[in-house]
């Protein structure tokens, strides 16, 4: 393979006379296969000038394929001046992470508004494709291409090319999943770093600080040239390209830092090759053949999060409300509890697919939750994130995080948490014990039978349900007779309110919402909540024997098993267990309607949120102020004879003496005393 730097700098384009050795321009490497293939990694300011060659070796009908590997400005904001986009000829394949709020397109074209640049990304006359990659592997040709998450402030992906028998690996912008000032890695993010990179022959390494600076830059999301060192070393890489350098050095700071890692080398007696990225810089990456081992996930299948219940235990109201101010953004369900009690009852009764638990929590240690979980779960990768503090958590984190899927230090970056939650979800291929398998073939346009599952398949799906997993192999027969198999396409009615209720669902795959809508005239909606894998719902109408009381949607794709109505009445009266896990599964909901109702229920009045929405959302903006170091002001009105059927219209301008401060009756307001208001 043949590779050439473009541009090297990290965050912000340097131009200048000081710069001019390793470079000004912001991130983009070209990689040249011997079949022809083209590919460029990240789009920043360098990739202006390779636009430029690229027309003016007058290749006809131009094949890109660019892989950016995050939307960050400084590894984009040269796509709008790459000539090949603009020429009808050229076919231009983009590949990113799924991002936060925007789609890959939508960023690419926020730049690209009028208030920002003269031609918008509609306006291209190039051919171009946009893909979103999640964790795995896809090809490009002959050329083989793993992804794998990074540690970033933003959803971020390594790539490993593999071609022509040689292996690059370009990796930006990183963090250390855990910084102990040593190099060995404990940390099961750092692990998985290591092993993605181990045998690359060249490894293009996010360098932008040094481990002296690296305690004022911690949630920044960058690595330190000591870690990337280290990590390479570890990897049993050929070669390290420094990359990324920092805008604040010159080319004599950068030499300087290029010479500390090959001294850190010598020292641990490596063979690692190491130099820093120099714009300009074109050389040939030979290896040694070798074919891979490819992960078994496709990166171009999407894996879908929202509706994921993800367990938040923790009693720093704070902490709490940061979380949730950022995970709420990528609509999962939060199970928000205080205290080892509580999450443990949650987790026995509500299958969850992901816990954030405080290690120190009012009546006990997280990690003991930790070992509780870990024993009880039915899903065997259940993603567990321990939040510690860095101070005591030793040396050894494998004994003081057993069990535990990843941890993070506190003070933590909530989107940096909020990346890694979305990752570990990504990264887990099952949902309360049972395979998400929504095959490619296209849903029906309503829920319809699908596929027929055999009799001993549906005992199998309905014993791996935490409800039923009381019951015994004749139960599970008597249900599994009857029982199909239907699917619904996003936004389908599943149940509608007032029909009658002959059967109930289970959730294999997907998420449902359940909606109530009122019988006075104005027909308002409310929701009552929101149901995922390993959860049923049209009981209440099943038990009561009356009509549907409330609707249920597909919130997406999903697929249900239908049990006939007799079939679950027998069952139910045969068991005492799943009575009493039923009532468990019904308190539940009333709670959780209850509290939503009070939350969400606006005063009948004035249209206003209830109280308890406000001690709800005070904790978030607190800890967004506290956070973004801002003041917060709380404005508290009293506003008296509020419901009075004449309500006060205070007037505007200039008014007499004796007119002042008088209503339109001519009457002065008063306090709660008696007292003549001021107005």
């Amino acid at each position: 393979m043949q590779i050439r730097f473009w541009g090297t700098r990290g965050s912000i384009a340097t131009p200048g006379s000081s710069t001019a050795h390793y470079g000004g321009n912001t991130s983009c490497v070209e990689v040249r296969t011997d079949d022809g293939t083209i590919i460029v990694l990240d789009c920043g300011t360098g990739v202006r000038q390779l636009g430029g060659r690229l027309l003016a070796e007058g290749l006809s009908n131009l094949r890109l394929n660019l892989f950016i590997g995050h939307t960050h400005w400084d590894h984009i904001q040269g796509f709008p001046f790459f000539l090949p986009a603009f020429v009808p000829t050229t076919e231009l394949n983009v590949y990113a992470p799924i991002g936060f709020q925007r789609n890959l397109e939508e960023s690419l074209a926020g730049q690209m508004q009028y208030s920002y640049f003269p031609v918008k990304l509609n306006e291209l006359r190039s051919h171009i494709h946009f893909t979103e990659l999640e964790e795995g592997f896809f090809r490009v040709g002959n050329v083989l291409v793993e992804t794998q998450h990074l540690n970033h402030t933003a959803p971020t992906i390594a790539y490993r090319i593999t071609a022509d028998g040689a292996t690059v690996a370009y990796v930006t912008d990183h963090e250390p999943f855990w910084q102990l000032g040593s190099s060995e890695f404990r940390h099961p993010g750092d692990q998985r770093h290591v092993a993605f990179l181990t045998d690359v022959d060249l490894i293009i390494h996010d360098a932008q600080y040094t481990e002296a600076e690296y305690p004022a830059k911690i949630s920044w999301g960058h690595s330190t040239i000591e870690y990337a060192v280290d990590v390479a070393m570890a990897a049993r890489a050929k070669q390290l390209a420094l990359f990324h350098h920092d805008p604040t050095r010159d080319d004599a700071q950068v030499a300087k830092l290029e010479e500390l890692a090959r001294h850190r080398i010598k020292e641990r007696g490596g063979k690692l090759e190491v130099f820093a990225a120099a714009e300009g810089q074109d050389f040939e990456v030979r290896g040694a053949g070798a074919a891979p081992d490819v992960s078994e996930l496709s990166a171009l299948h999407a894996r879908p999060i929202a509706g994921r219940r993800i367990l938040i235990v923790s009693a720093n109201e704070n902490e709490v409300g940061a979380i949730s101010q950022e995970l709420e953004e990528d609509n999962l369900s939060l199970l928000r509890v205080r205290d080892l009690r509580s999450a443990r009852e949650y987790a026995r009764r509500t299958p969850i697919d992901l816990a954030i638990i405080n290690d120190k929590l009012p009546d006990g240690d997280g990690s003991e939750l930790v070992r509780d979980l870990r024993a009880r779960a039915s899903q065997a990768d259940l993603p567990i994130v321990l939040l510690r503090d860095i101070q005591q958590a030793g040396s050894d984190l494998h004994d003081v995080f057993s069990g535990t899927t990843d941890y993070l230090a506190k003070p933590f970056n909530p989107a940096m948490l909020r990346t890694r939650v979305r990752a570990w979800l990504s990264r887990t291929t099952t949902a309360n014990g049972q395979e998400v398998d929504l095959d490619e073939s296209p849903l029906p346009s309503n829920g319809t039978p699908v596929e027929p599952l055999e009799v001993s398949d549906i005992g199998q799906i309905l014993a791996s349900v935490p409800l039923f997993q009381s019951l015994n192999r004749e139960q599970i027969d008597q249900l599994s007779l009857r029982a199909t198999q239907e699917r619904f396409g996003l936004g389908r009615r599943i149940i509608e309110q007032g029909e009658a209720a002959d059967s109930l669902y289970v959730i294999l795959a997907g998420k449902a919402r359940v909606v109530e809508t009122s019988d006075d005239a104005t027909h308002t909606e409310v929701l009552l909540g929101e149901l995922g894998p390993g959860e049923i719902f049209g009981e209440m109408g099943v038990l009561s024997d009356r009509p549907r009381s409330a609707s249920v949607f597909s919130v997406e794709e999903t697929r249900c098993l239908c049990l006939r109505k007799n079939d679950f009445m027998q069952v139910l009266q045969t068991s005492p267990d799943l009575s009493i896990a039923l009532l468990e599964v019904l308190a539940g909901r009333i709670y959780e309607t209850d509290r939503r109702l009070a939350r969400y229920s606006p005063d009948p009045l004035t249209g206003l949120a209830s109280r308890r929405a406000f001690h709800d959302q005070y904790p978030r903006l607190a800890a967004q102020a506290l956070r973004r170091e801002m003041p917060l002001l709380l404005v508290v009105l009293d506003v008296v004879s509020l419901k009075h059927q004449r309500p006060v219209r205070l007037y505007r301008g200039r008014r007499s003496a004796a007119n002042r401060g008088r209503c339109a009756d001519g009457v002065r307001p008063k306090d709660r005393s008696g007292h003549p208001l001021r107005l």
